[in-house]
């Protein structure tokens, strides 16, 4: 295992722990500067481990949180992103295990467009997909963290049953 290999593990951790202390902030300014620290921490991740694929999908879902922040219209914002998608997986793809995190991101893009349980549900999905990714390029810092937020979701689910009141953890990425 070479420099990059540890760089690419370091990196995913201080992706992580951003994202997790965005969580916890109140304002939204404070989240988004923190959401996109997160965000290019998980860039230098996929540099690190020349997965490309997983590069160009990060980089847009930094343009495409904005764009659901910016334009609260989540159904026509995901049918707009999809295209994207496509063009990403024609210039990046590496055979069909880099694929998964084209299906992760979308999938994510389409949990953004549903509201509680859903998006559990569809989050679980969405971080399945990032570890079948994740595992395939070696970035084994992001399968323990989304393996973490599996579990962590499927307790939400299995406590909750069909209560209204539900927690939602990480349910996206």
């Amino acid at each position: 295992m070479d420099l990059n290999f540890y760089l690419a593990q370091i990196t995913a951790v201080l992706a992580w722990l951003f994202l997790i202390i965005s969580y916890w902030k109140n304002k939204n300014d404070n989240l988004l500067v923190l959401q996109v620290v997160s965000g290019v921490f998980f860039l230098l991740n996929y540099i690190f481990l020349g997965a490309y694929t997983g590069l160009f999908v990060i980089c847009f879902e930094i343009v495409r949180d904005y764009l659901y922040i910016k334009f609260r219209d989540d159904k026509k914002t995901f049918l707009y992103t999809l295209p994207v998608y496509a063009v990403i997986g024609i210039f990046s793809y590496d055979g069909i295990w880099s694929l998964f995190s084209i299906l992760a991101s979308v999938n994510d893009g389409f949990a953004l467009t549903y509201h509680g349980k859903k998006v559990v549900f569809l989050g679980i999905v969405t971080y399945i997909l990032w570890i079948v990714y994740d595992l395939y390029c070696a970035s084994f810092a992001n399968v323990l963290a989304e393996s973490i937020v599996v579990i962590s979701n499927l307790v939400i689910l299995l406590k909750t049953g069909n209560s209204k009141n539900k927690k939602i953890i990480l349910s996206r990425r």
